[in-house]
């Protein structure tokens, strides 16, 4: 019995050990089984929350983003010279665009005309068959709405065909590339376990807004299509929008030419229509968004398809600055969208308002700026080749060259405030606007496109010749007081290689300057004298100086549109120490050889040189920040000859920049300006060749760099004129430069008294 009790009694136990067993099973399952629960709500409320939040938003909130208006560039004088005009745009739905609009009308009528539950009742394959022969008719409805928007946007029905696939290979990139985003974060997550099914469903933002098909229309067909929005829900959008205005873009102006050269000079004001003043420099705008404005800042998440920068770009059409100040300054023009959003659900309304982009106010003067361009214009025939230019023969008979009479020059004109750097205007001939009307070939020979006072780079012939000789006393190999000779040419064994520019022994022209000073030798323009100096210098030492003045840099932070110089490199330099070309180091000398640089470089190097040897990086912009200031360290011994030889070029009689020869040998004073005291360098350096048809000609460029202040004061202004294939600076480009001075003058720059003596009133 004992023993029987004992069995039950152990039995009893291996049951209770089996029964608690099965609890801590089913324990473990329930822990499992809540683990699972508790990670998937994990899942779906911390980790999915956004992209949940996101789907659910998505239909139950609706969104209507608010333009901001981009900021204004303005003047020095704060006229405005682009700002955004309130506009209209015309939109298509997606649906519309890709035909769902007419599948969803037709199964909506259906519905009404049947009623719901009988709806309910018929087949997929019947629902089918009436909804596609309900389409027709709003097929056709849709093909009318087409037609009216090519009509009302003047264009054809072709081309807004093209318009219409491009929206869709739009938004099948953005679909393709939106996907492939969301598929590469579910594998990262989740592996194995991602729902990929659920991507594949999902649109894009592209695929559920509407699409820009008709930008910038008049209001009357705003209204009108906004009439027809109500009849026909779901197809057309109309939406407020702005546009670039440029009130300055093209004007009309009267050019005073009563102190003109006597050829060309006239008492009556010639009238001329200047088109395109300063685009250039203001740049353009562009709808089409690049891949790369996506990268730096998009509107929307490529991930999760949310509103990520209101600021940001979008993907089917924005407003983006392409050139000049407006691509330069697109973080501080641009402006942030506002966003109004209703909840379906409860009809509650959100908003957060648009921020309009912030001003950029130049430093240069849109008046003065005009005046300038207005001189490029083939009326006034100032920056025309003419016969006093090129000259007569000792009989009196007219010289030939190798442009015809008449030929209009392009080129560029920069005035640049001494004291601070500031730009005060930047003339580029032929302008954008101008192009636009050019051919093919043309636009070939004239580059319009090209901002030419920084973008274009030009040997500097003469023009280079006081920074050499501040180079040379800086470094001790030359004094202000030195006379050195010229003999007509430099070396021994080739008097017709590099010689001065009046020693031409094959023409019978065998003068020289003789012994001559600093200061004489640059208002001569002796090219020996800087032969010489160029080789105590050496090209290492020479080239040190041109890079210390900024040579080869882009010497301005404001615009994207600008190119750096060129100096002798490497190979160059070896060339010279192994004695394989004595001839090129000393042409440095006087500006030739393998050495470029912009007029902005031109005018800033003797805006330096009147500073006192001090360099200021040029702006185009004020943003209240002082300038930073480079000291060179030119002694002033050679700056007071610089200065003596660059006034003496113009004042003196032998002055390369003092006169021109009229027909009869009759003389003529460029710079004879009343109150005005001025110092010049003119220069004439090779050009490429030049294309006409089918030939080629020889050319030089025509250089003037000047100075210019009040009577008895210091230099205020520095002014660089170039004028490309223009032949002689003094005789090409002087006139110019005269006439560029007489327009600051004239607009108040150079005291009451200038400014009356040039016509500007008192």
């Amino acid at each position: 019995m004992t023993r029987m009790g004992e069995a039950r009694q152990d039995t009893g136990a291996r049951g209770g050990g089996r029964f608690d067993r099965r609890i801590v099973v089913l324990a473990l399952v329930g822990v499992v089984c809540l683990s699972a629960i508790v990670l998937q709500l994990l899942r779906l409320g911390v980790v999915e929350h956004a992209r949940h939040v996101a789907n659910v938003e998505k239909h139950l909130v609706q969104r209507r983003l608010l333009p901001a208006s981009r900021g204004r560039i303005l003047d020095r004088r704060g006229e405005v010279l682009a700002t955004d005009r309130a506009s209209w745009d015309v939109l298509l739905e997606y649906d519309a665009i890709v035909g769902r609009w007419a599948t969803a009308q037709a199964s909506r009528e259906l519905q009404r005309e049947l009623g719901r539950p009988a709806w309910l009742e018929l087949s997929s394959p019947e629902r089918a068959a009436l909804v596609l022969e309900r389409e027709e008719k709003f097929d056709a409805q849709l093909e009318q709405l087409l037609d009216r928007l090519a009509e009302a946007g003047g264009i054809t029905r072709v081309e807004l065909d093209r318009r219409l696939d491009e929206i869709l290979r739009r938004t099948a990139r953005e679909s393709k590339s939106r996907k492939e985003a969301m598929i590469a974060r579910e594998l990262a997550l989740y592996g194995e376990d991602a729902r990929l099914s659920e991507i594949d469903r999902e649109r894009v933002s592209a695929q559920l807004d509407a699409h820009v098909v008709l930008p910038d229309v008049a209001d009357e067909v705003a209204f009108y299509f906004q009439r027809l929005a109500e009849e026909l829900p779901g197809t057309v959008v109309v939406e407020p929008s702005t546009k670039r205005w440029r009130p300055w873009a093209q004007i009309s102006y009267e050019v005073d030419r009563s102190d003109f050269p006597q050829p060309i000079r006239s008492s009556k004001p010639t009238k001329v229509v200047v088109d395109g003043v300063g685009d250039h420099l203001l740049g353009s705008t562009r709808t089409q968004v690049f891949p790369e404005d996506l990268k730096r800042r998009p509107m929307v998440d490529p991930a999760t398809g949310a509103i990520a920068d209101l600021g940001g770009y979008r993907a089917d059409r924005d407003i983006v600055g392409a050139s000049g100040i407006e691509r330069s300054f697109e973080d501080v023009l641009r402006g942030v969208r506002g966003v109004v959003s209703r909840d379906l659900e409860d009809g509650l309304e959100s908003r957060v308002a648009p921020r309009d982009g912030g001003d950029v106010q130049l430093t240069v003067d849109i008046r003065l700026q005009s005046r300038l361009q207005a001189l490029f214009e083939p009326e006034t025939r100032l920056t025309q080749i003419q016969q006093y230019q090129r000259g007569f023969d000792p009989e009196g008979n007219p010289r030939g060259g190798p442009l015809p009479i008449g030929w209009n020059l392009d080129g560029a004109i920069v005035v640049l405030e001494i004291a601070t750097g500031e730009v005060l205007a930047a003339v580029s001939s032929p302008t954008m606007a101008e192009g636009v009307a050019m051919t093919d070939d043309e636009r070939a020979v004239e580059h319009p496109e090209i901002f030419r006072p920084t973008a274009a780079t030009y040997p500097p012939g003469s023009i280079l010749k006081p920074i050499v000789l501040c180079a040379a006393v800086a470094e001790g190999v030359a004094r202000p007081d030195e006379a050195i000779e010229c003999r007509g040419h430099f070396f021994e064994d080739q008097p017709d290689a590099v010689r001065c520019w009046i020693y031409r022994r094959a023409e019978g022209k065998t003068a020289t300057h003789g012994p001559l000073g600093a200061s004489e030798a640059l208002a001569r323009s002796c090219n020996i004298y800087f032969y010489e100096l160029a080789r105590r210098l050496g090209p290492e030492r020479l080239i040190g100086w041109f890079r210390r003045f900024g040579m080869d840099a882009a010497i301005t932070p404001d615009i994207a549109q600008q190119e750096e110089g060129s100096l002798p490199d490497a190979d160059d330099l070896a060339s010279f120490r192994e004695n394989r070309d004595r001839v090129s180091p000393v042409l440095l000398g006087i500006g030739q050889g393998p050495l470029t640089w912009t007029p902005l470089h031109a005018a800033q190097a003797f805006a330096t040189i009147a500073r006192g040897g001090v360099w200021l990086a040029p702006r185009f912009v004020r943003d209240g920040k002082p300038p930073e200031r480079v000291d060179l360290g030119i002694p002033q011994g050679a700056i007071d000859a610089a200065l003596a030889g660059l006034r003496a070029s113009v004042n003196a009689s032998y002055g390369t920049g003092h006169h021109i020869t009229l027909e009869g040998g009759a003389r003529e004073e460029l710079f004879g300006i009343e109150a005005l005291d001025v110092w010049g360098k003119t220069g004439t350096a090779t050009a490429p060749k030049l294309r006409i048809g089918d030939s080629f000609v020889q050319t030089d460029h025509a250089w003037f760099v000047g100075l210019v202040g009040e009577a008895g004061g210091a230099p205020r202004y520095a002014i660089a004129v170039v004028l490309e294939h223009g032949g002689s600076g003094g005789k090409v480009a002087g006139p110019v430069a005269a006439a560029a001075m007489r327009a600051l003058a004239a607009e108040g720059y150079l005291g009451d008294l200038a400014r009356s003596a040039a016509g500007g009133g008192s």
